[in-house]
């Protein structure tokens, strides 16, 4: 069901936002694709928990936000997203925007395609 669709990756944004990687709404064998270098083609929900869990470790504080989900029918489903923290080196403010494309079946992630707006 599409709504259900949307509610899966709901919640992993939500609990992105928490600190949980939520891997046990990813799919054994996700597909994951971004726009950054360490995560342009990672294949497995263990890469990419590796991933999130170096990710959010370079920032101090790091902040995820979920403007809008939409049903795209077929079990993709759209989201606008937004990202902001400060570097742990650094000190410095990030912040971007991001628009990404997840693929739902039997209640789990099964592929992301994302890209993003610096600003």
């Amino acid at each position: 069901m599409a709504q259900d669709d949307v509610e899966v990756v709901k919640a992993i944004y939500e609990r992105w936002g928490r600190g949980d990687p939520a891997l046990d709404l990813l799919a054994p064998d996700i597909e994951w694709s971004t726009p950054h270098p360490d995560a342009a083609g990672l294949r497995g929900r263990e890469e990419v928990g590796a991933f999130l869990r170096r990710y959010a470790g370079t920032f101090r504080d790091h902040r995820i936000k979920l403007e809008e989900a939409r049903d795209l029918g077929d079990h993709r489903v759209e989201v606008r997203f937004s990202e902001s923290g400060r570097g742990k080196g650094s000190g410095a403010e990030t912040h971007l925007r991001a628009t990404a494309i997840w693929t739902v079946r039997d209640g789990k992630a099964v592929a992301v395609r994302a890209d993003t707006e610096l600003g």
